[in-house]
């Protein structure tokens, strides 16, 4: 495993040197938290993989979204008595313990995780659902883009929305693409899941080229 440079996120290579991203890795930590807690909710942002979604609700429970990153995480936890918490980067923040991202311990309870059932990562991992993901990115200014996320949302039909940061819309093939205004850059990021690699490219393609259009229309 590896850790960032102050030790709070970590990422998982199993025993055949293949990479495990943070959001499987907490989806395993969720689902074995649940199997033993039915009905517990998680947290954890709307740029979360589906697959965290899968395993609570498997387990029971729900997910309460959240604002990307840890303090928006921990902030729920705490505000809605919430226990577990994690990101797709690498921070898991085990509430019986702490509210905080840790990784050394998302990496004991990874261990116990292997250590109970007697299996390799690999194994626990390949049990989850596989989806592909995506990223992007599309330049506007930053004055505009509180119109631009209200043009979107009159423009586009989804049946599951979400708010909690940015544009999160859900097909009904299970896809979905969140697009979130940058707090630090001119720009909107994207970030897309589906069943295929190009089905994300789609997603993408289709909402970076309407974001387009309705940044050079407010011109």
């Amino acid at each position: 495993m590896a850790f960032d440079g102050d030790g709070d996120r970590s990422i998982f290579v199993d025993e055949g040197e293949e990479v495990h991203w943070g959001d499987r890795s907490f989806a395993l930590v969720a689902r074995d938290f649940l199997s033993r807690n039915p009905g517990t909710d998680v947290a954890t942002p709307v740029s979360s993989s589906r697959v965290i979604e899968d395993v609570v609700s498997e387990g029971g429970g729900s997910v309460v979204w959240t604002k990307v990153g840890s303090v928006g995480v921990s902030r729920t936890m705490v505000d809605s008595g919430i226990v577990l918490g994690g990101e797709e980067n690498g921070g898991i923040m085990y509430g019986p313990l702490l509210q905080v991202r840790d990784g050394t311990m998302a990496m004991a309870l990874i261990l116990e995780i292997m250590a109970r059932s007697g299996r390799p990562l690999s194994e626990l991992l390949g049990e989850l659902p596989q989806y592909s993901q995506g990223k992007g990115r599309v330049a506007c200014p930053n004055d505009v883009k509180g119109r631009v996320l209200e043009e979107l949302r009159g423009s586009v039909e989804a049946p599951r929305v979400e708010t909690v940061d940015g544009l999160k819309l859900g097909y009904p093939d299970g896809s979905w693409i969140l697009v979130r205004p940058s707090g630090t850059e001119p720009v909107f990021r994207l970030y897309a899941e589906a069943g295929s690699g190009e089905r994300v490219d789609q997603l993408i393609g289709k909402h970076r080229a309407l974001i387009e259009s309705v940044v050079e229309s407010l011109g």
